[in-house]
């Protein structure tokens, strides 16, 4: 079963389920700051925001997981996200370093 997609993304619901998914981070509070797969900073609030480094999407990761629904679902750091879909060819992800976000080739 597909996952509903507005043009503004994915539906409320879809988008908490998959924040639930993103690394809690001890002294911070997990429903306002997390960290993706990558240690990316994510704030909750930057959700489709490109203009803030703490800015996140919804990957699919369906075709590398072979899982489908939100099973296949991960958050990531928006430039983590747009890496993603030509990894093959950037090398780099975005990670922490302290409080900001930085590129670290990998």
């Amino acid at each position: 079963m597909d996952e509903p997609v507005t043009e503004l993304g994915y539906d409320s619901e879809v988008v908490a389920r998959v924040w639930a998914l993103a690394q809690m981070i001890s002294g911070n509070d997990p429903s306002v700051w997390r960290k993706d797969e990558f240690g990316a900073w994510l704030h909750r609030q930057d959700y489709r925001n490109r203009h803030s480094q703490f800015g996140w999407e919804i990957a699919d990761c369906g075709f590398f997981l072979r899982r489908s629904g939100v099973a296949a679902l991960r958050p990531m750091q928006w430039q983590n996200y747009v890496d993603f879909q030509v990894a093959a060819r950037t090398g780099a992800v975005m990670t922490a370093d302290g409080l900001q976000n930085v590129r670290r080739l990998i």
